[in-house]
């Protein structure tokens, strides 16, 4: 083999160019699908319940991460969201008035209770119908207990808020 200046290779080293991204893309395939039913696993499931009541500049601390937290305040949409979401994460502020960060809660579009009524494409603060876990239909200037579990968004997503709340519960607060 030597004399004649041909280079052997085991057969496990080489593969058919054409096969080759199909296997790998079949691979991702299976592993996207394996990481989202994982998810699916460690979420939440079931209905929301009330949450522990905590202070609004507290509750983004360690210590309630993953927790049913409990903050009163005012909801309001975000900047923007895309047309197709089915869930819009609402800004929850402690006044009206309030310019500092808000707090990121999750809000599913649809006419149930917990649901956000979907707004016109171009929407303004009066536009918001929030359907409440007794069925009653409150709008940006009703003051909210809303309950949900505490989480730290990405690093990669771009949001306005330091945390969120998930699995959320809307009700009216006790003024």
């Amino acid at each position: 083999l030597f004399l004649l200046n041909v280079r052997v290779e085991p057969a496990f080293l080489y593969r058919r160019p054409e096969t080759v991204p199909s296997r790998r893309r079949e691979t991702m395939r299976t592993a996207i699908v394996l990481f989202c039913l994982f998810l699916a696993a460690c979420g939440e499931s079931g209905p929301p319940t009330r949450g522990v009541p905590v202070a609004f500049e507290s509750v983004c601390g360690k210590a309630n991460e993953g927790k049913r937290v409990m903050l009163e305040g005012y909801l309001s949409f975000p900047d923007s969201y895309r047309g197709d979401d089915i869930t819009v994460m609402m800004r929850l502020r402690p006044s009206l008035e309030s310019q500092g960060t808000p707090v990121g809660a999750s809000a599913t579009l649809g006419n149930e209770v917990n649901h956000l009524e979907k707004p016109p494409d171009q929407y303004q603060k009066k536009d918001l119908k929030l359907h409440l876990a007794d069925g009653q239909v409150v709008g940006y200037r009703d003051k909210l207990q809303v309950s949900g579990t505490m989480y730290y968004p990405s690093s990669i997503a771009h949001v306005e808020f330091k945390c969120g709340l998930t699995n959320t519960l809307y009700e009216r607060a006790n003024n």
